[in-house]
């Protein structure tokens, strides 16, 4: 899976999300067979896809966050979903168990997300000082 990231930080931290995801599925399927493990990877590899070419096809730079958080949310639900459709009277427990797993590591997963935003917004910012300096004092050379 190519999976998208918006730098090589954020890459990283998408991997080891989808994996989690992935280690999440694998327990919640290992009692129905790897036939639902496989479906799920067909979930998971359509969500990253989808998220990869809303990527490709922004215009604006101000959808880049909407795009940063797309990814997320379609693994996040397109999991929950597939929960629902396992769920039943014997793995009751195991599956809501699962879910509480998977929405805290998604809070923990987007608070690192916004922690990576608010780093390249303070470097362009700095690159934006930078600028201004450069300009001010060629201003002052000539």
């Amino acid at each position: 899976m190519d999976l998208k990231g918006v730098n090589s930080r954020h890459s990283k931290l998408l991997i080891k999300y989808v994996n989690f995801i992935q280690g999440l599925v694998y327990e919640a399927t290992e009692l129905s067979g790897a036939e639902k493990f496989s479906s799920f990877n067909e979930v998971l590899y359509n969500s990253i896809n989808y998220s990869n070419t809303f990527k490709e096809i922004m215009k604006n730079p101000k959808t880049e966050r909407e795009w940063i958080y797309l990814t997320p949310n379609l693994m996040l639900y397109s999991c929950l979903g597939f929960f629902a459709g396992l769920k039943n009277k014997h793995n009751k427990h195991l599956i809501e168990s699962l879910s509480e797993e998977l929405l805290a590591k998604t809070v923990e997963f987007l608070g690192c997300t916004s922690e990576i935003l608010e780093d390249i917004d303070k470097e362009k910012e700095v690159k934006e000082r930078i600028k201004i300096i450069q300009k001010q004092k060629n201003g002052l050379d000539d």
